[in-house]
């Protein structure tokens, strides 16, 4: 694909997003009607200084009343570079502007990468947005419900950041200092329309509601049941087919707009979860649970669609929870350990497992482990044994296991004290 496939492949991904706005019924920019905005692809403007007119990639057209003539125009100029935007890119478009007038015209570069924070400087210089598009990335529905000071962070991280592996969004806009992480706040606010007074964000005191560990247990359990499972390892597809959604299952993994693999997609409005081929079926199996978990805990009040990367399926401590997004997906985890590794099985597994092995206190569902090789080899077992039993990752039956406090862990505690001791004594 040459340079002007790559770039009219952002441009017509960013136009068909905006005319799925208005499709939708949303109320883009306007409180009234959505008539009042024409998005335009590949839009020209007279210029009296060649007396020609001038191409652009994307613009909206905003109108007071229908026929009128254009009150603001706001220019979106795509480029979908591999690298960072270079700052000519900058100048190059701030000029192009001017040929065709400000006064009434508003410019952003939309990009597909991140960006070094020396070109925002340059950008709000010469008072150019910067827009960040991933049809990829995760979608918020009712951003208000969500306001928790965090997802400009969010929006800022998606333009800029990429020293770390973060959630991304799929909009993320920045223009004169502000941050945006929505369509419709964002172009809302740049035509001088309140976004609070906005008809389909009236609820803003709904908040992700917390569940506790027991609730979201109950949540499994009751699709377990309904899907009569005895033992083993659980039938995920019967649990699609029973929620009614569809499960596509794609050849080979797709990076995000940083590069991050992406394992699994939940397209909420038409209940179709797509999990990605990482070469790690176990973790696809996770990865399905976790999709489940996103629309069983009704995740798609909130979201439009979401994406699911490796660090998402890390998160397993409440503790860490710095956010909206991090509470859902903390939340469609837990989901997934219940799913996957049903209590009451499991506790029967352990103890059918200690009494193969000859354990002592075979009774017990507690497991030992410490720094004796022979403690780890038994402890292993039983770890091993649950995840074929089940068809889970090891490191899935570790974080259950812990979770209900089934893991006596001595390992490092030895050399710990006499580390500890020895630091005491030289003081």
């Amino acid at each position: 694909m040459d340079t002007v496939q790559i770039g009219n492949a952002l441009e017509k991904a960013i136009f068909d997003f905006l005319i799925e706005q208005q499709n939708r019924g949303q109320l883009l920019l306007d409180t009234q009607s959505p008539k009042l905005c024409t998005v335009c692809w590949k839009p020209k403007y007279y210029c009296k200084e060649r007396e020609n007119e001038v191409e652009f990639d994307v613009s909206i057209e905003v109108r007071r009343k229908p026929g009128l003539d254009p009150q603001e125009i706001i220019v979106l100029e795509c480029k979908n570079y591999s690298g960072n935007v270079p700052e000519t890119a900058i100048t190059d478009f701030s000029d192009k502007l001017t040929r065709i007038g400000r006064h009434n015209t508003k410019g952003f570069i939309v990009v597909s990468s991140a960006l070094q924070r020396g070109t925002e400087k340059l950008a709000r210089s010469r008072k150019i947005g910067i827009v960040k598009f991933d049809e990829n990335g995760l979608q918020f529905i009712a951003e208000r419900r969500l306001r928790d000071n965090l997802n400009s962070k969010f929006a800022k991280s998606s333009l800029f950041e990429k020293n770390k592996q973060t959630k991304k969004l799929k909009f993320a806009a920045t223009f004169m200092g502000r941050y945006f992480d929505n369509p419709t706040e964002f172009l809302s606010t740049l035509v001088g329309i309140p976004f609070e007074n906005q008809a389909e964000e009236a609820d803003t005191c709904a908040q992700i509601t917390y569940l506790s560990k027991d609730e979201i247990e109950a949540f499994a359990n009751k699709l377990l049941k309904s899907i009569s499972y005895f033992d083993g390892p659980v039938d995920l597809d019967m649990a699609c087919q029973h929620l009614g959604l569809t499960q596509i299952n794609e050849s080979g993994s797709v990076p995000n707009a940083d590069g991050y693999e992406i394992l699994g997609k939940a397209d909420f409005a038409n209940n179709v979860i797509s999990i990605y081929d990482s070469g790690n079926p176990r973790r696809q199996r996770f990865t399905l649970a976790h999709e489940i978990g996103h629309f069983q805990l009704q995740h798609g009040a909130f979201l439009r669609s979401e994406t699911t990367i490796k660090q998402d399926l890390m998160i397993s401590d409440p503790d860490s929870m710095g956010s909206s997004i991090d509470r859902m997906e903390y939340q469609a985890n837990l989901f997934a350990s219940h799913l996957l590794l049903p209590k009451t099985t499991l506790l029967l597994k352990i103890k059918h497992l200690k009494k193969e092995f000859d354990f002592r206190y075979k009774g017990d569902c507690n497991i030992f482990v410490d720094d004796q090789p022979g403690n780890q080899a038994d402890f292993f077992k039983i770890i091993s044994g649950v995840s074929e039993f089940f068809d889970v990752s090891t490191t899935a039956v570790q974080i259950r296991l812990k979770g209900l406090g089934l893991i006596i862990d001595e390992r490092g505690k030895h050399s710990n004290f006499v580390s500890a001791f020895t630091r005491n004594w030289l003081r």
